[in-house]
């Protein structure tokens, strides 16, 4: 599994930003384990923060000044939420961006920490200004196509569509949800 997604993930990050008031934030979509039984690690937002409050998500932020690229920006955030040291995390290529209603630019950057499951949560430690808790899941739940579905939900700005995960809890929906279905698609379409 490990090598379908190292052969199938972007080697370099699509350029085009869209036009308008965007901000652009990265995140890191972190898989673990062994190569053929992968788990994919997911943070749970801390109730008070002022956007996406309390929603599952991939450790990241928006970029910094001092973030030279896409890259030490997923990583940084990685530390700073979950104390994942950057210098173990192999970074294997990146998703395709996603567009946010809240309008951020979001770029997946796909990386692998070589330790089971059990050894990470041994290791990561949650800020618990940033992060409620760590959830960690086999990949295995993610690659059933039919578990994921279009959602409609009204906004000041009118309707809009988003990703959802089935029997997923807490849930997972919104670019979370359609950038784990980026990484479904890969491994489906490697079979």
């Amino acid at each position: 599994m490990l090598g379908q997604i190292r052969s199938r993930v972007l080697s370099e990050l699509e350029s085009a930003v869209p036009s308008g008031n965007v901000r652009l934030a990265a995140v890191l979509c972190l898989v673990m384990g062994e190569t053929n039984a992968l788990s994919i690690l997911l943070t749970k937002r801390s109730l008070h923060l002022n956007e996406h409050a309390g929603q599952m998500s991939f450790p990241g932020g928006k970029l910094e000044r001092s973030d030279e690229n896409i890259v030490d920006a997923a990583l940084r955030e990685a530390e700073e939420e979950i104390g994942l040291s950057s210098g173990e995390v192999e970074i294997l290529g990146f998703l395709s961006p996603v567009l946010t209603s809240t309008q951020f630019h979001i770029s997946p950057v796909v990386g692998y920490l070589a330790k089971t499951p059990l050894l990470a949560m041994q290791q990561l430690k949650v800020n618990l200004l940033e992060v409620e808790e760590i959830v960690i899941s086999p990949l295995s739940l993610y690659l059933k196509p039919n578990c994921y579905h279009l959602k409609e939900y009204e906004t000041k700005n009118g309707k809009k569509n988003f990703w959802a995960i089935r029997n997923t809890n807490p849930p997972v929906w919104g670019a979370t949800a359609a950038i784990i279905k980026q990484l479904s698609e890969i491994l489906s379409a490697s079979t």
